[in-house]
């Protein structure tokens, strides 16, 4: 189905020799409040004695960018993608078709088949007692460490618009100078801490969780050399992108370091 392709279609596949197609940045939007809704009516039915700090927490760590790319790597999402990256891009790509594939199955199926397979995705994939225990707040944890080891911790923050279809922000995190993570997301402070998380797992902080998104530009304070690879395109014979959504797990639930 063409609107599943285009949710697995990143923009770096269709620069200057395919402008006919639409890449997956608006189902991203899209599946983005769709999983805000999703995640918050589980946790506030899943947790009915806990307050709204708590609640918020919650959905917070369930749908950031480390948790949705542990889970696309999980259902094995980038076998099935359109996309030319560099390793600086790496991170978060997969996590990006995620939020587009459920904005897909949203348009497709409607609310209540996206909610029931989002919740189903959660509790088959994620061990909720371990993300209950993460530190909500990777960037204060990252300036502590700064400040303890008296190591000059920066953030710097770009604001860059896409083919006119809203902001995307991009945050760095630079150590003493040096370039050490990366993240990006809808909202600077969602930027903010996936680029404190990504740094903390290079630098290899308590309670920082495995790279599972793989190396990162300006890791070890060098750039890795450019690669340019296309995904193998989704077979014709169904939805692919809600089979992704769909499939058992490949590794039991996730873990976190």
């Amino acid at each position: 189905m063409a609107l599943y392709r285009q949710a697995l279609r990143h923009r770096s596949a269709i620069a200057g020799d395919r402008p006919d197609l639409d890449d997956n940045e608006r189902l991203e939007f899209l599946g983005d409040a769709v999983l805000d809704t999703v995640v918050g009516q589980f946790v506030y039915q899943h947790y009915p004695e806990q307050g709204e700090g708590f609640l918020t927490r919650m959905r917070s760590k369930l749908v950031s960018r480390h948790q949705l790319s542990i889970l696309a790597k999980k259902v094995e999402i980038e076998r099935v993608m359109e996309v030319k990256i560099g390793p600086g891009q790496h991170t978060s790509v997969p996590g990006n078709a995620m939020e587009a594939l459920v904005g897909a199955l949203f348009l497709d199926k409607g609310f209540d088949r996206t909610r029931a397979i989002v919740i189903k995705l959660i509790t088959t994939h994620f061990d909720l007692k371990e993300v209950e225990q993460e530190d909500r707040d990777s960037k204060s944890r990252l300036l502590e460490w700064g400040q303890k080891k008296r190591r000059k911790v920066v953030f710097v923050l770009t604001e860059e618009q896409v083919h006119g279809r809203g902001k995307q922000f991009v945050a760095e995190v630079q150590v003493d100078g040096r370039n050490t993570g990366r993240g990006m997301g809808h909202s600077k402070k969602r930027a903010e801490q996936e680029a404190a998380r990504d740094a903390s797992r290079k630098l290899r902080l308590p309670n920082a969780g495995s790279n599972e998104g793989g190396p990162v530009h300006g890791e070890s304070g060098k750039a890795s050399a450019p690669r340019t690879h296309r995904r193998r395109k989704p077979k014709q014979d169904g939805p692919a992108g809600e089979a992704v959504l769909k499939a058992k797990p490949t590794a039991g639930k996730a873990h976190h370091d």
